[in-house]
């Protein structure tokens, strides 16, 4: 073995190093949900991801046995497969011709984007079927040079297991169907489609096991779920902002906790100047136009998946994390278009990895869900006491995840949260009002200092406005070099 494929191997096991030692403190939402039904076998089969929890379960079944944390092996298994995914793209990489140091410096480039980082150590659906998709773009790939039929059904399997693991790689699926048409070949085109239809074969057989019947209905229901019932979709001018926000945060964090970093300690600061000086420097090696791209079709056709997928992601409100694969196939690309990218790919690579582990990877390794817990077991030891928490699912997700619980009546939204849903706070006046009356306490995390995000954006200061008919009373906070945090007492106005 050569020392740049022992280097190849070395950068490897340092991202899966970094994966594995930093997975994410404070986990969102859906990652502790999704780590309930794996550990309660409950909704193992979810319709955006079917077979994300399924996997989940077999992976965790001696690790749980052992006493490891089913969230914690969760994480794990994402590691693993964002690593596996990166080995893939090698294996593109070096089909393409690129050499040593560069199909190096673009592998480092895909493991240190914010978007396979952020994911690679939390319990998300995103990564798993990104190695699915890259196995598919290898067998393309493989097919686009040999013409064999085997490597045309290996594309067409894998691509279809991406998308049973997130329905959104049906527009890298579309990618490659477009490539077909386009080729003006029926034979291709139709071994492909028919090897598609496993897919829709896979959800029928779910639907049947779940739902009990296979009514056009019930198959719509399932299949569509939240776009069915119009799910965030956004068109408008804020929804555009974020997508354009989140595109540029797909490749590095950015996020309004870095300023309360810098605000905790100055010295916070010098990656950020080492970073953006590295990045002033590589714009004197920008790389050159090539005369002719280079693999047309295979560039072409993943040109087209980037295009399909920041469309989608831009209609569903910006989601950051329908745009994992963008950075990736981006830092793919570019060496297809282009020649003489070497020095500045690596002086990408040097700013990216320094950003992103300083202002992503520690950080968010530290970050402490210890309000949310506090809220968690108040809630839980004492039906009496009345939560409005300024995420609400989170908590309820945490205890399903911890007592396994569903059934928690005493929290409740933010009164942010119920206006942006269409609700009227009003209902939540009363209930506050009548836990007060009865003696019983109500907390609240919904105010006090919040780091510039999404979320503060676009609530903006409409839990303050609802909370001024009451007097806050702090009862613990939790200070932190990302942003303090405050659990309230709330009581009526003397």
């Amino acid at each position: 073995m050569s020392s740049r494929n022992y280097l190849s191997w070395i950068i490897l096991i340092l991202l899966l190093c970094l994966y594995m030692f930093f997975p994410s403190g404070s986990s969102t939402t859906d990652a502790w949900y999704y780590a309930a039904c794996v550990r309660y076998q409950d909704e193992i089969f979810h319709p955006h991801h079917l077979l994300y929890n399924l996997l989940g379960y077999v992976f965790c079944l001696l690790p749980s046995k052992a006493g490891i944390d089913v969230l914690a092996s969760l994480k794990v298994l994402n590691s693993l497969f964002a690593v596996s995914a990166l080995i893939v793209i090698q294996r593109i990489l070096r089909m393409l011709g690129y050499d040593r140091i560069l199909m190096i410096v673009v592998t480092c480039l895909c493991g240190f984007s914010f978007s396979v980082m952020r994911y690679a150590t939390e319990n998300e659906t995103y990564i798993v079927p990104l190695f699915f998709a890259f196995a598919a773009s290898y067998s393309l790939l493989q097919y686009f040079r040999s013409g064999e039929d085997k490597s045309l059904l290996s594309a067409a399997v894998w691509i279809t297991m991406a998308v049973l693991f997130h329905q959104v790689y049906i527009f890298w699926w579309i990618g490659f169907f477009v490539s077909f048409i386009l080729a003006g070949k029926k034979r291709p085109l139709l071994i492909y489609l028919f090897i598609s239809l496993s897919g829709p074969l896979v959800y029928l057989l779910v639907i049947r096991n779940v739902r009990g019947d296979l009514q056009l209905s019930t198959i719509t229901d399932f299949i569509l779920g939240d776009l069915r019932e119009g799910g965030n979709m956004n068109t408008g001018g804020k929804g555009m902002i974020f997508s354009i926000i989140n595109l540029f945060r797909s490749y590095v964090q950015v996020h309004g906790y870095i300023f309360n970093l810098i605000k905790s300690n100055i010295l916070y600061v010098i990656p950020g100047i080492v970073a953006a000086g590295i990045a002033a420097y590589s714009l004197f090696g920008l790389p050159l136009k090539a005369e002719k791209v280079s693999d047309p079709r295979f560039a072409y056709t993943h040109l087209l998946i980037i295009i399909l997928q920041f469309i989608f992601a831009a209609l569903a409100s910006g989601n950051a994390e329908f745009m994992v694969m963008i950075p990736v196939l981006t830092f793919i690309l570019v060496p297809l278009f282009t020649r003489k990218c070497e020095r500045f790919f690596v002086a990408v690579l040097a700013g990216i990895a320094v950003w992103n582990i300083s202002y992503g990877l520690i950080p968010l390794h530290y970050k402490s869900d210890a309000p949310e817990q506090f809220l968690c077991g108040e809630a839980f030891s004492n039906s009496g006491i009345i939560v409005v928490a300024s995420d609400d699912q989170l908590l309820r997700n945490m205890l399903y995840y911890q007592t396994g619980v569903t059934d928690i009546g005493n929290i409740y939204r933010s009164p942010a949260n119920m206006r942006i849903k269409g609700l009227d706070p009003a209902t939540l006046v009363d209930v506050i009002d009548d836990a007060l009356a009865s003696g019983s306490t109500v907390y609240t995390d919904c105010t006090g200092p919040a780091a510039v995000s999404r979320a503060s954006i676009t609530e903006g200061r409409m839990n303050e406005a609802f909370f001024r008919i009451y007097e806050l009373i702090p009862v613990r906070t939790w200070p932190s070099a990302m942003g303090t945090r405050t659990v309230f007492r709330v009581m009526r106005k003397m």
